[in-house]
């Protein structure tokens, strides 16, 4: 398995079905630079591989709650928790990760019922 660098934000979202409209995808056929979704959209992104960016609701988490249900190396996963910690967002309850070829400036964002955290790239986290 290919192991590459990758994204990740940590997020709140006022419950899973939120997230899931979040990251639902709808495709424009009058508008090819239409985002895919509000995810793409929160990103400055019209498109990404679905099959390279996840997104994790959790219902009780913590810092390394978030961050250890990826399968990412130990030394990985260490690095990462560390980072969230430094955010010190405890109302963080979800973890996106992303190639990082996916995006090309990833961003902190806030909208309606959300909040998404970059936490930044880190080497060996990408599925």
């Amino acid at each position: 398995m290919l192991i590459n660098d990758a994204h990740i934000w940590i997020a709140y979202f006022e419950s899973e079905d939120a997230l899931e409209e979040y990251m639902e995808e709808h495709y424009d056929e009058h508008d090819d630079d239409a985002p895919i979704s509000k995810f793409a959209a929160d990103q400055d992104e019209s498109f990404y591989d679905h099959d390279l960016v996840y997104g994790q609701f959790h219902d009780s988490p913590n810092p390394r709650k978030l961050i250890e249900d990826w399968g990412f190396p130990e030394e990985a996963v260490a690095e990462v928790v560390a980072a969230v910690s430094r955010l010190n967002q405890p109302s963080a309850n979800t973890c996106f990760v992303a190639d990082k070829d996916e995006f090309s400036n990833p961003k902190s964002v806030k909208g309606n019922g959300y909040e998404l955290w970059y936490v930044g790239q880190f080497k060996g986290c990408s599925m």
